[in-house]
């Protein structure tokens, strides 16, 4: 197994395109302030939506089997390119909606067909890295790479989840084989948990 590969880049990592569309876009909607654990979709009226994160975080998740994709922060576009998933508020948010097609329309009057396309391509390979991460032949190369996905996390957000949970939202693993690989490589000393909490990977050896 190539070590690299245990490395994805991070997929709530922010880049400046999604700010500039949610900046130009912002004037055309209108925020509302929503409490934590609230579910909003991409379609209203089976109608493609679009939904502007303007403060707070949200978790993605896929609709057909409510697995966790990915958890994003402020200033983030979502529903550009697929509706075939939800989001869940994490803490107080402040969200704008708007129709897909009007956001294209704006974009074109804005002139914005360029970020909206750099924008894009961050998705398609952050999709591409959550199949890669999902279709590892190996429970262990699942574990480790959504191991290295929760370092991205920040300190005080690891300190508030369980390692085990937040691998299991995240894949299909049972509990006890994702606790049996976690328990080993503790052992192993490849990686630091103190109660339920990742604390710092050290080495994630090439096979288990």
């Amino acid at each position: 197994m190539d070590e690299k590969a245990l490395i994805p880049p991070a997929l709530n990592t922010p880049y400046p395109w999604a700010k500039m569309l949610v900046e130009a876009l912002l004037p055309f909607a209108t925020p509302q302030s929503y409490r934590k654990g609230i579910r909003l979709d991409f379609l209203e009226a089976d109608k493609p939506i679009c939904r502007l994160v303007i403060s707070g975080s949200v978790e993605v998740h896929r609709t057909a089997d409510h697995l966790l994709v990915t958890r994003t922060l402020t200033s983030c576009v979502l529903g550009l390119g697929v509706s075939d998933f939800y989001i869940v508020t994490t803490e107080p948010c402040k969200i704008a909606t708007l129709p897909l097609d009007e956001v294209h329309q704006h974009i074109q009057q804005l002139g914005l067909w360029d970020v909206l396309a750099k924008h894009m391509i961050v998705v398609s390979s952050k999709l591409f890295s959550y199949s890669r991460q999902l279709s590892a032949p190996t429970a262990y190369e699942m574990i480790c790479s959504q191991l290295v996905e929760l370092m991205h996390e920040s300190e005080s957000m690891r300190k508030s989840l369980s390692v085990e949970r937040f691998i299991r939202d995240r894949t299909h693993l049972s509990r006890s084989s994702i606790m049996k690989i976690l328990a080993d490589l503790k052992l192993g000393g490849y990686i630091s948990i103190e109660n339920g909490r990742l604390l710092a990977i050290h080495h994630l050896p090439q096979r288990y």
